[in-house]
């Protein structure tokens, strides 16, 4: 399944409250109503009005974010057919991102909507802005 296929099968209101447990595990703080509807708007517009393009990279998730310390540990990382390229937060092209397949380690255990929010959140971690 591709991030947008995932954007598409879970409303925004579907991944908030996971959404929204990221950042206070991540911040110890809960989404401001403010940042809620930027980020509805993004997720709106990614799910409902981009376009995917070809590409040969995928995004391989090796641990839940909860886990991990920010771009220290890649738990969430950009892979082609050598293997692990980079963060998947540190990619610029979002529209790209969008129609990477994604590779769920056996070991990890996360629900689709869980894995929708995760991946929302690391591509509005470095900068939340609608791309396409």
């Amino acid at each position: 399944m591709t991030v947008l296929e995932l954007y598409k099968k879970y409303d925004f209101e579907s991944v908030l409250p996971h959404l929204d447990h990221l950042f206070v595990v991540n911040s110890k703080h809960h989404l401001s109503d403010a940042s809620i509807e930027v980020f509805r708007g993004i997720y709106h517009h990614w799910a409902n009005e981009c376009e995917p393009k070809p590409t040969c990279l995928y995004i391989e998730l090796a641990s839940r974010w909860e886990m991990t310390n920010s771009l220290i540990d890649w738990n969430c990382s950009v892979n082609d057919e050598k293997g692990l390229l980079y963060s998947a937060a540190e990619h610029k092209d979002k529209i790209e991102v969008l129609s990477m397949e994604v590779k769920v380690r056996v070991y990890v255990e996360i629900s689709e909507v869980e894995l929708a929010a995760g991946l929302f959140w690391e591509m509005t971690y470095l900068k939340p802005k609608k791309d396409c």
